[in-house]
């Protein structure tokens, strides 16, 4: 824990400091945004509850494939197998980034469908972005989108070596692509995700917002047509339209809307809701 706290205050130093020097948005505090404290109650949401979510699957998962076999199959996955296993780190780093990230990618585009939109809403919420954005994630969002990845991929037997390398890439270009500044990247703008790429992403306009899913690779969004960066403009009024913003509203708000919008009314409330 108190690694992770280290770490935390790290990125706050940093980022506030860059955020300083190159701000995409100027009118947005450095240090201390209006989003900050929700933010914090959500890292600290998710460091209480997420755990080893990934694991957890796992180990669930082959218990009831394989029964009394289960925690010898799990052990066997985690600490890696087979060819993914005896291949180069470095190999091994760079297969992980590019299967998680584009599996990550559909499932981006899943969460802003109708269905799921009100759980990936949440993350959108956020009305000044900043690098502490990347905590704010709804639970069966983090579920699905996070730990469910990160399990299926452990699957393919890569090693624990591999998966702690991943870890600290995502967690620090997780954090840069929500910070405050204005990078581009510029010729590279179309082989790693920059904080302006990503910062298109969370404009409150619908029809922008639904551009630029990839995690960290705009390849994928090139390729399939969701590719968003206009040259010479930088990305501002982020947000979303009904979506509350505090960290105890938007834990409950998810369910309510998925209530409303796809469970049929009892016929005594829709006879009431006639005129």
């Amino acid at each position: 824990m108190a690694v992770v706290l280290i770490e935390v205050l790290v990125m706050f130093g940093v980022f506030g400091l860059l955020a300083r020097l190159s701000p995409c948005n100027p009118e947005q505090g450095r240090f201390i945004s209006r989003d900050l404290p929700d933010n914090a109650l959500w890292w600290m949401f998710g460091v209480l509850l997420y755990g080893d979510a990934a694991g957890a699957m796992i180990r669930a998962g082959a218990g009831l494939a394989l029964g009394a076999r289960g925690a010898a199959a799990s052990t066997t996955i985690f600490a890696g197998y087979g060819w993914a296993a005896r291949s180069p780190l470095w190999l091994q780093v760079v297969a992980i980034l590019v299967v998680m990230d584009f599996i990550q990618y559909w499932l981006h585009r899943l969460f802003h469908g109708r269905t799921l939109w009100p759980f990936h809403a949440v993350h959108h919420s956020a009305e000044e972005l900043e690098w502490t954005t990347t905590f704010r994630i709804h639970p069966l969002n983090f579920i699905v989108y996070g730990a469910g990845v990160l399990a299926l991929t452990q699957l393919m037997g890569f090693s624990p070596a591999a998966f702690a390398v991943v870890a600290v890439f995502n967690q620090v270009i997780g954090a840069l692509v929500h910070a405050n500044l204005n990078w581009t990247w510029g010729p590279f703008r179309y082989v790693i995700a920059s904080p302006v790429y990503h910062r298109w992403h969370h404009v409150k306009d619908p029809a922008i917002y639904n551009t630029n899913f990839a995690p960290n690779f705009p390849i994928w969004d090139l390729m399939f047509g969701t590719y968003y960066m206009p040259k010479g403009e930088l990305p501002r009024d982020y947000g979303v339209e009904g979506a509350p913003t505090h960290f105890l509203a938007s834990l409950v708000w998810p369910f309510r809307e998925f209530v409303t919008r796809f469970v049929p009314p009892r016929k005594a409330d829709a006879a009431a809701a006639r005129p």
